[in-house]
């Protein structure tokens, strides 16, 4: 299963993206929702170079879908141009995308902005040399929740105007999947599970759509990662593994739940190795 997704798909952040020039070319703050002023609906392409019909991934950053951007502390760690500078060294695309927050928006605009970049990508990838057809949706924590939820209620792309035949696979890193769940574990994850989605925490977790006709998903996990993730997400698997579903699961030794993506493009990362092909 891991072989389709496979197929498809710290220094100072500056310095990091100026020297990764030689191996990617970066195209940053591309308007992905026509006429839109808004600068969240914004993504940064990272294409390889020297590399024809790539394949790609778009990375749904984490902030618990009330902060961070896809900026967030590139100027110190990279996040998150070192998600897509890995994965360029390896010949795979990316669109690191930025979307409105809650509660400036509600959680489902949040996902029309998603939606909205995932189409871009699939409509404009190939004028950059890349595959319009061999896209993966990827993200982390909450980008992560964002990912698996569309991954199994594929109704809400569908519906969104989104080819499904296109997405090839889903990499959830440290997801969300029960909202409830999470709600359970602290006061301050219960303020943020209902600021973001108030009484409906089934809707919009994942686990209730789980089902096995889904495409190949590749979830991860830091060993070190947050308390109430380390009791969901192997769970999540576990049910997944008995439905049947295409599931690779992976806990990253020693990772805590900001190494999973601090760690990209360093000699830390134990990510990429799982994502992309080994190098011969």
């Amino acid at each position: 299963m891991r072989a389709a997704l496979l197929l498809l798909a710290a220094c100072n952040g500056a310095m990091e993206s100026y020297f990764a020039e030689d191996v990617v070319h970066q195209i940053d703050d591309v308007v992905y929702v026509d006429g839109s002023t808004d600068p969240r609906q914004r993504l940064d392409l990272v294409i390889p170079r020297d590399v024809d019909n790539f394949p790609v991934v778009v990375f749904i950053h984490g902030g618990f879908w009330i902060h961070q951007d896809k900026d967030y502390f590139q100027p110190y760690v990279g996040l998150y141009h070192n998600v897509g500078i890995a994965l360029g060294r390896h010949g795979i695309g990316s669109a690191i995308i930025d979307y409105r927050l809650v509660p400036d928006v509600t959680f489902e605009q949040q996902l029309d902005d998603v939606a909205a970049a995932i189409g871009w990508v699939h409509d404009h990838i190939a004028d950059h040399g890349g595959d319009p057809d061999s896209i993966v949706v990827a993200g982390h924590s909450a980008g992560g929740h964002i990912t698996a939820l569309l991954a199994f209620d594929d109704g809400r792309l569908a519906s969104r105007g989104i080819d499904l035949a296109s997405i090839k696979g889903y990499a959830p890193l440290s997801p969300i999947v029960d909202l409830a769940q999470m709600a359970a574990s602290s006061t301050d994850n219960a303020q943020i599970a209902d600021e973001v989605f108030g009484a409906a925490l089934a809707e919009y977790s994942p686990v209730t759509y789980f089902h096995a006709a889904v495409a190949p998903v590749f979830l991860a996990l830091g060993t070190d990662d947050l308390d109430f993730l380390l009791v969901q997400v192997p769970a999540a698997e576990a049910t997944l593994e008995a439905l049947g579903a295409p599931v690779t699961f992976e806990q990253i030794p020693g990772k805590t739940h900001d190494d999973m993506v601090v760690d990209f493009d360093t000699d830390d990362d134990l990510v990429t190795p799982l994502l992309v092909p080994r190098d011969d």
